[in-house]
């Protein structure tokens, strides 16, 4: 009897060290990337006229109601000629994004499609973990996104990473930071080698730059800087994004 006590005691000590590894349960959503280049005669105004017939057609699916989306253009890259707009569906979980997919393929989606002015040469699947969220948008402000490729350094992996990263995200805020931060796990569609893809993002553009500066001022060389570690990013792309719904 000593002996099972004992070993339903070691067992117990087992699990309870196994949740208590990570500071944090990451908070996931997921994505989709739609990434091309503009038709001939067509252009920005042209694919943000087209997020109305989408929008009408989208309304009455019931599907589509907690999804946000925003288009992005690059301005800081290093491949401009790459792209042209990249479209971004969120969702909070995979089964609504599914769900979206199957209305979108089911109910006259590629139909709709046909007249997008637009060609996709790329479309990415991707599940998302929220460290932080940006300030709140004011009515017409444009987005900032940057978007780095990321490995992880031997020892550490998307858990332990996530748990320096909210730490070090909550300290900043309250400094007064106000930027959304997410890890990226590209899946179908991705031919990269990164192991997550790193989003940071303020809800108008001087924010960023207000963010960045604060980052020099008061949160670089922190102790919660510092123990920011676990990986090493390269690559940076930056990107002005409209929000068109629920962002």
């Amino acid at each position: 009897m000593k002996y099972i006590l004992s070993l339903m005691l070691v067992f117990s000590i087992g699990l309870f060290a196994e949740d208590s590894e990570y500071k944090y349960e990451p908070e996931g959503n997921a994505a989709e990337y739609y990434i091309g280049n503009f038709n001939k005669g067509k252009d920005l105004d042209d694919l943000v006229k087209w997020y109305g017939k989408f929008s009408k057609w989208a309304e009455d699916k019931g599907v589509y109601d907690d999804m946000s989306v925003a288009i992005l253009t690059p301005y800081f890259h290093a491949d401009l000629a790459s792209m042209d707009a990249m479209w971004v569906n969120n969702f909070p979980t995979q089964s609504a994004q599914y769900a979206a997919l199957n209305a979108w393929m089911t109910q006259g989606g590629p139909e709709l499609l046909k007249s997008l002015p637009l060609t996709n040469s790329r479309q990415v699947s991707t599940f998302q973990w929220v460290i932080s969220t940006p300030a709140d948008p004011e009515e017409g402000d444009l987005m900032v996104a940057v978007y780095t490729d990321c490995k992880f350094e031997e020892g550490y992996d998307g858990r332990k990473v996530y748990d320096l990263y909210k730490d070090f995200a909550i300290y900043a805020q309250s400094q007064g930071d106000t930027v959304g931060r997410k890890m990226i796990f590209p899946s179908a569609g991705y031919d990269g080698d990164a192991d997550f893809v790193r989003l940071l993002y303020t809800s108008s553009i001087d924010g960023m730059g207000v963010n960045q500066e604060l980052y020099w001022d008061k949160l670089d060389g922190s102790e919660a800087s510092d123990n920011l570690k676990g990986f090493s990013c390269s690559n940076p792309r930056e990107y002005i994004g409209r929000p068109m719904r629920g962002m």
